[in-house]
Order: C-alpha cells, then sequence, then structure tokens
C-alpha cells in the first residue's frame, strides 16, 4: 500500500476505500452534513451510563473523563486476556459528549473495549473546572490520562483516537515518548489533525469560504472563554472576546498569554505535532483527506512522516474535515462513518480484537459480539446485572438516517 493514497489489491478488502460519489464528495457537504445528521442511539445509551472520574494533569489542573466498561463477567477479550481500553479525545470545540466522539466510543465498546472519553480543558466540566487554558500542545493531559488508565486496569493493553485538536495532542505525546512510550501503549489513531498549526491557522483565517468555520469556532471558543473567566476571574482576565475575527488573532490574545508562549508563532512552533511526529514509536494511522478546506495537506508529505515506519497515512482526495461520509453501505462496515471505522479497526489489530463483522453488520470482539449482555461501569466498580445492561450495538444502521437541524457548520466534535 502507498503511504500517501488508497490501499491497493488485497488491502483493499480487508480495508475499504473512502468512495463518496457525485456532490456529496464536496469537502463543504463532507465537512458540514455528517455532523449534522444525528447519529445511533447506542451513543446516548452509552453516554447515560458512563461513570465520571476526575484526573489531576502535570500541572495540577484537572480533567473529567467517563469511563465505560465491560461488567460481564468475561475475563477479557483481547490479547493476554486483559480486556482492552480505548481512549477517545475531541476537537477544538468538542467535548466527550459530542457526536462523533459517542459514536465511536459506542462502536468500540461494541468491539470490546473498556471506553474512556475525555472532556478536555476549557469544554464543559462545569463540576472540574480548568484553571489553565485549553490548546492543541496539552501533551501532558494525555498522559496523565494513560497513566490514569494503567492505575485504574493495570496491565490492560491501551489504544488511542484523537479528532482534530485531540489528534494533534496525541501525536504530540506521542512523539515526546520516543523510545519509550509505555508497554501498554498499544496503538493510536488520528483524524484531520493540524500538524502544521501555524499553516492550518493560515488557511482558516484566509478569505473566501472559511468564514463559516472561522466565524463558528470563534463563537464557541468565546462562550468557553467567558464561561471559564466566569468560574475563575482571578486566572481568566478581561479579554474582549467579541471583537476578535480570527484564529490567529485568537491565539495572540487568549491561548499565549495564558498558555505562557510568548505570541502565537511561539505557540505555533512549540506545540506542533510535525515537530515531533518523526519520533513517534507506536504504531499510528494518520487520516486526511487531501480536500480538508481548512488543515492543508502538505505538512502530511513531509519526510518525518513518510519516512516513520511506525507511522501510515490514509489520504483520500476528498473527505473534508471529520468527515468522510460514504454514499454508499457496506454490509462489512457498522455505518457510513469511514475514517472513524477505519481507526477503530487500527486499534482493534492492535489489541487482538476482530474488527465488525457479523451478518447485521455489528462489531464483535475477539470472543464474539458484545452489547446486550454488558453493563458499562468504571473498572468493575459500576452497575451489573442484565437488568442494568444497555443493549449497545443496537441497531448501528441508524446512524446515517435522521437529519438534525441547526444552523451551525458542524456537530461539537471538531
Amino acid at each position: 500500500m502507498s503511504k500517501f493514497g488508497q490501499p491497493r489489491g488485497d488491502a483493499a478488502s480487508a480495508r475499504p476505500p473512502f468512495v463518496a460519489r457525485g456532490w456529496r464528495g464536496n469537502r463543504h457537504y463532507q465537512t458540514i452534513w455528517p455532523n449534522r445528521i444525528q447519529r445511533d442511539p447506542a451513543g446516548a445509551r452509552l453516554a447515560a451510563r458512563g461513570v465520571p472520574a476526575v484526573i489531576t494533569s502535570e500541572d495540577g489542573d484537572t480533567l473529567r473523563l467517563f469511563w465505560s466498561g465491560h461488567c460481564d463477567g468475561v475475563p477479557g477479550n483481547g490479547a493476554g486476556g486483559l480486556r482492552p481500553v480505548l481512549v477517545v479525545l475531541h476537537g477544538l470545540t468538542g467535548a466527550a459528549d459530542a457526536d462523533n466522539v459517542m459514536a465511536t466510543a459506542a462502536k468500540g465498546y461494541a468491539l470490546g473495549f473498556d471506553v474512556v472519553r475525555v472532556d478536555l480543558r476549557n469544554s464543559q466540566a462545569l463540576d472540574a473546572p480548568s484553571r489553565g487554558i485549553g490548546h492543541a500542545g496539552r501533551s501532558e493531559d494525555l498522559r496523565a490520562i494513560v497513566g490514569h488508565v494503567a492505575e485504574r486496569a493495570p496491565g490492560a493493553p491501551t489504544t488511542v483516537i484523537g479528532f482534530s485538536l485531540g489528534g494533534n495532542i496525541t501525536l504530540k505525546a506521542l512523539g515526546e515518548y520516543g523510545d519509550r512510550p509505555p508497554a501498554t501503549l498499544r496503538a493510536a489513531a488520528t483524524v484531520s489533525v493540524p500538524i502544521d498549526l501555524n499553516d492550518a491557522c493560515r488557511a482558516i483565517d484566509a478569505r473566501g469560504a472559511n468564514w463559516i468555520y472561522r466565524t463558528y469556532f470563534l463563537r464557541r471558543l468565546a462562550r468557553r472563554y467567558l464561561a471559564a473567566r466566569a468560574q475563575h476571574p482571578d486566572l481568566f482576565h478581561a479579554i474582549d472576546v467579541a471583537s476578535i475575527r480570527g484564529i490567529r488573532d485568537w491565539d495572540n490574545a487568549v491561548v499565549a498569554p495564558l498558555g505562557g508562549f510568548a505570541d502565537a508563532e511561539d505557540y505555533y512552533a512549540r506545540n506542533s505535532s510535525l515537530e515531533v511526529i518523526g519520533d513517534i514509536r507506536v504504531p499510528t494511522l494518520l487520516i486526511h483527506a487531501q480536500d480538508d478546506p481548512f488543515i492543508p495537506f502538505g505538512p502530511f508529505e513531509n519526510e518525518a512522516v513518510s519516512h516513520n515506519d511506525m507511522l501510515e497515512l490514509l489520504a483520500p482526495p476528498q473527505g473534508g474535515h471529520v468527515g468522510f461520509f460514504a454514499t454508499e453501505d457496506s454490509a462489512d462496515e457498522p455505518d457510513r462513518y469511514w475514517a472513524e471505522n477505519r481507526a477503530l479497526q487500527h486499534c482493534a489489530a492492535a489489541v487482538g480484537l476482530r474488527w465488525p463483522a457479523t451478518a447485521d453488520g455489528r462489531a464483535v470482539g475477539a470472543d464474539g459480539p458484545t452489547g446486550a449482555a454488558d453493563s458499562p461501569a468504571v473498572g468493575g466498580d459500576g452497575p451489573t446485572g442484565a437488568a442494568d445492561s444497555p443493549a449497545i450495538a443496537a441497531d448501528p444502521r441508524r446512524s446515517d438516517s435522521i437529519a438534525r437541524s441547526g444552523p451551525s457548520p458542524g456537530g461539537s466534535d471538531r
């Protein structure tokens, strides 16, 4: 398989190429519409049963996690007899309950993973408010999460899926681990990541159609900043965020001073995962559409990517930003969200879980389907018994059926 293309030959049957025909392959359609579709209700059921945990990061700040673990008495479906753990990180203005995070978590749970969803800093954890600004370089937070998983589930093989900004945090942390990643960290996958923050900022701030994405992000960032300032007026100083018109301006006015950077350029230079991506020693799948409207593909052609054998790049010509919504159903896929499914397939293979594929399209683990007989909790500490068990894997094909109304250009998962 080519580093910079779709799978060829035999690989294509196990990892189908992304296909979006006609006008539905347009990059703006792919960026907006897939995130306006009501997802499978399994994600909502999983969220309702998630057990929260508040952890402390390396700098003393707090993060809120949600564990959904299996309490079915099965010792584990993963290689080595331990049930594997999947960590899912959201994007710039997302949260642990963003639609794509919930859908990915539900599909991972059905495969046999225990799942950890994360509220990154300044997302929506009012009961665990962050005291520091959230940004794309918070690799220390992922290290804290991986450490927490190791304490809560000793020896459990762990994988990570990161979307957009959460993906940059993931890649930066992996690169900083270098030759000494945690022994339990088996694989990672990222979708639509700004590995060169300066390049991505230049693109989204450019004149043209990207104004809709820029406006969307700035409005959501402003709301979050004002909420954080209301909680910690001593830490988040008064800034006229309503007057900011560009992402670079936001980073200069908010992220740089509160994050300890000289300016936006200093922030970008010190936190772009491209700077350390060549040092990654964990099998990592990179998924990025060549037509992403505001994250240029060029940085993925850097030798740091192409010369690192631990990295595999899937770069279809279409897909938009965190879109990748196929135009046809497949009997071998749980839904049409191609990038989520490739990320899960990669992580499942790394820990000995079997990627989907019962006749009805439900994901299965190495020992068979999971879902209705399982009750999610934290490391066995939550509710048990069939009466407490949501049908997590029920009817996955409903994920592309019901349109959701609203004016925003995408879901809360960016």
